[in-house]
């Protein structure tokens, strides 16, 4: 191989590997910023779901102070068949 030849030939693979070289970063951001999208998500979604169970709570402990006997009854009620249930077994 002459010695132009391998110029041309070496050239070529620098720019070969400035072309890889490239794509990986731009695949590294990529990636980094669906993690960082995901991420945001997540903890949107655990802060709705978090404000969705608090206020589920609150509505029950109003619920259970406006009516205690009617809650009474209910919470046994279940206590009774959740217990049928688990005798059978």
């Amino acid at each position: 191989m002459s010695g132009t030849n391998f110029r041309t030939v070496s050239s070529e693979a620098d720019r070969a590997g400035q072309t890889v070289n490239q794509a990986a970063t731009a695949a590294g951001a990529a990636v980094r910023d669906a993690a960082e999208t995901a991420r945001d998500y997540a903890s949107d979604l655990n802060r709705r779901v978090s404000k969705q169970a608090d206020q589920a709570v609150q509505d029950l402990a109003q619920r259970v102070e406006e009516q205690p006997i009617t809650s009474l009854l209910i919470a046994g009620g279940i206590g009774l068949l959740a217990g049928m249930l688990l005798a059978r077994r």
